[in-house]
């Protein structure tokens, strides 16, 4: 037996109670613009939450089969982004397998899944969705011993499928957490045991199983810098590196002998930050917030002040405007939200700049 839920293209976010950007062109001005800057304080970060299933590899795919496997429990997320280059249609998405011997309340605690011809536009429309819906909790189905859940969608060839979804799975009247199997697979008809699908072959992309799909810190930026920056998912090793402590885990591939591995980028991964702003010249004064995709490209999205911005397309270049804010005479603290979109390339710089108001 089995259940299922099939997404079509998502074209909007879905209904949360969380206000959106209304501004329908983003702006972007000139990196030079912004610089001279100086370079923040790095915040301590905390790896917080469940487990992060990644399924990234094989990135594109020509048939069907699974991409990734593992076991799972209580909270966890799986973030997936597949590219169909079969003639054919094929349903790409994550089956969650009851595997044990009790009944399993299965929950959704947000949900994003995007199909697009762009890889960085699919990924946009999940992050959104995504964050959007990360605070309704819903029971997604009731699953007993053998049944499986699946959340997918059509996808086309040469579309890309990506998608950001965290579950929660528990058992008993106490909700003790409970261990499910996560499949994301490709298919043409649904298979009724997915935890059996045979994995494809890797290629030069990442799959794997993570501690935590959070990270959480404080940035700390103040009037008197000037304009200042941070980045957000560097590199985690290597000249390109500027990762800040914690950034980055240490995880391993289930389907290939727990072999370690490396979420280079951090993608699924969702930064939620407090920033602290300090207003040396102790008046109103007007603060922007960049984002400039350093050594690479893509469309983006972040959440400030319960507030949900999209870039349009941005490359190392240029950097996006998400907003511009009053800050009064004695300062600040403002919360965030960002991650890193499936098919968006490079570090998520963050520019802060202040003027008189």
């Amino acid at each position: 037996m089995k259940r299922k839920l099939t997404l079509a293209v998502s074209l909007g976010l879905l209904g949360a109670s969380t206000a959106f950007a209304a501004d329908p062109a983003p702006v972007t001005v000139p990196i030079d613009s912004l610089q001279p800057a100086v370079h923040l304080e790095k915040p301590q970060l905390t790896g917080t939450g469940g487990k992060l299933l990644l399924s990234d590899s094989p990135e594109t795919f020509a048939g069907t089969g699974a991409f990734y496997r593992d076991t799972a429990e209580g909270e966890f997320r799986v973030f997936w982004h597949h590219q169909n280059e079969a003639p054919q249609t094929l349903t790409v998405g994550v089956a969650i397998t009851n595997t044990s011997a009790d009944t399993v309340s299965l929950y959704l605690e947000g949900h994003g899944l995007g199909t697009n011809v762009y890889v960085d536009v699919a990924g946009q429309s999940a992050l959104a969705d995504f964050i959007a819906s990360e605070n309704q909790r819903t029971l997604a189905a009731k699953l007993a011993p053998g049944e499986s859940y699946y959340l997918a969608a059509p996808t086309e060839n040469n579309i890309t499928n990506s998608g950001i979804v965290q579950f929660e799975a528990v058992t008993g009247k106490k909700n003790a957490p409970a261990q499910v199997t996560a499949t994301v697979l490709s298919y043409d008809a649904q298979p009724g045991h997915p935890e059996q699908v045979d994995v494809l072959p890797e290629d030069s992309h990442t799959r794997g199983t993570f501690p935590h799909f959070d990270r959480t810190g404080t940035i700390q930026y103040n009037t008197s810098l000037g304009n200042a920056y941070l980045r957000v998912d560097s590199a985690a090793y290597g000249e390109w590196s500027d990762a800040m402590p914690g950034e980055y885990e240490d995880g391993w591939d289930a389907v290939d002998g727990n072999k370690p591995v490396i979420n280079n980028g951090n993608y699924g991964v969702m930064y939620r930050f407090k920033t602290e702003i300090v207003n040396s010249f102790h008046h109103p004064r007007q603060v922007g917030l960049f984002l400039n995709p350093s050594g690479g490209y893509g469309h983006y999205v972040v959440k400030w002040n319960k507030k949900i911005f999209e870039s349009g397309y941005t490359t190392y270049q240029t950097a996006w405007n998400i907003t511009n804010f009053k800050l009064n005479p004695n300062g600040g603290t403002f919360k965030s939200e960002m991650s890193l979109t499936g098919g968006a390339a490079g570090p998520q710089v963050i520019y802060f700049t202040n003027q008189e108001k």
